[in-house]
């Protein structure tokens, strides 16, 4: 049965998480294994940057007093000299990160993809879908190393238009805070955009990452209207579930002084567990949600296409009767 209003994409976005329990705890799976692993990465990179550094019997003294002045001049002293190896670090780690994120956003993201394109796809597609691995894990690191050029532009335009201002050149600052700050978000949100909904077409349609992303550009300007109202919707639901899950997080603080503060911690960790879970759970639902629009943009209606090609009936013209025929 063809699916013709955005509600309908709603209810098949849901309906393929009730119907398939395990996607969720794959999207999970990938999601949190990433989280741990780049938390265990930058903890071993911090951890070996300051093993490097060298602490003197001066420094640990000033320290031990909590002196402001003091403690600045030990902590120049200690960092003294590793601007440099703290920067390569950086690199290596921001690198790292990159990679990793990649990787494991290309294997979940294929995984659920394909699940969701055979449950929602139609009977007589004429294609199955396929992995594409490696296109899928190009467009995610493009996506992620476009992500991180358009921040360090927009930092760097707000740094220079917060310079301006302190140097009474409001036009230059205004210039740079607005339209530059501005035009960096619009452009990196649509780009990232374009290769975020990307992985879906080299899934169903087995094309490469250059191909899927012209049929990505293609499908929103077919589909703007439907995708922005997808995207409003899920975005108020998301605003209301973090609301509702900061509300319940920070109740347990209440209990401060009745039970013991590790059970406090404990609850709270909970919570956010939580709200993590319905995240990716309304994430994966939008997701269903694209899917389906996809292929309703795939398999349109043959009854409207009928119904177009066919010309309204003309009324019948009257009949001239004769003047002699009246006599």
């Amino acid at each position: 049965m063809p699916r013709a209003t955005t509600a309908s994409h709603f209810r098949d976005g849901f309906a393929a998480l009730k119907h398939e329990p395990a996607l969720l705890a794959a999207e999970l799976t990938w999601r949190w294994c990433f989280g741990i692993s780049m938390l265990a990465v930058a903890l071993f990179s911090a951890g070996i940057f300051l093993d490097g550094l060298k602490v003197s019997k001066a420094d640990n003294f000033l320290l031990s007093t909590l002196q402001p002045q003091l403690l600045a001049t030990a902590l120049r002293h200690i960092f003294r000299g590793s601007l440099s190896r703290f920067l390569l670090a950086q690199a290596l780690l921001t690198l790292g990160i990159t990679l990793l994120w990649s990787f494991a956003s290309a294997v979940g993201r294929a995984a659920t993809l394909r699940r969701l394109v055979t449950m929602l796809g139609s009977d007589d597609e004429a294609q199955p879908a396929t992995w594409n691995f490696g296109s899928i894990f190009l467009l995610q690191l493009l996506r992620a190393m476009w992500a991180q050029i358009a921040l360090v532009i927009a930092a760097l335009l707000l740094i220079y238009g917060v310079t301006m201002a302190s140097l009474e050149r409001p036009l230059v600052a205004a210039l740079a805070l607005s339209f530059g700050v501005g035009v960096t978000v619009v452009v990196g949100f649509s780009l990232n955009w374009y290769l975020g909904i990307a992985p879906l077409f080299c899934i169903r349609n087995g094309v490469n990452a250059r191909e899927a992303v012209e049929q990505t550009i293609e499908f929103s300007n077919r589909q703007s209207g439907r995708l922005l109202v997808i995207g409003l919707v899920f975005l108020a639901i998301r605003l209301f579930w973090m609301v509702t899950m900061a509300v319940v997080l920070v109740a347990p603080l209440n209990l401060v002084g009745t039970i013991d503060g590790r059970w406090i911690a404990l609850l709270m960790g909970l919570v956010l567990l939580l709200y993590f879970v319905g995240a990716d759970a309304l994430q994966l639902a939008r997701w269903g949600a694209y899917v389906s629009l996809v292929e309703d943009d795939s398999h349109p209606d043959p009854t409207l296409e009928l119904t177009a090609e066919i010309p309204p009936e003309l009324p019948a013209p009257l009949e001239i009767i004769p003047l002699e025929g009246l006599a």
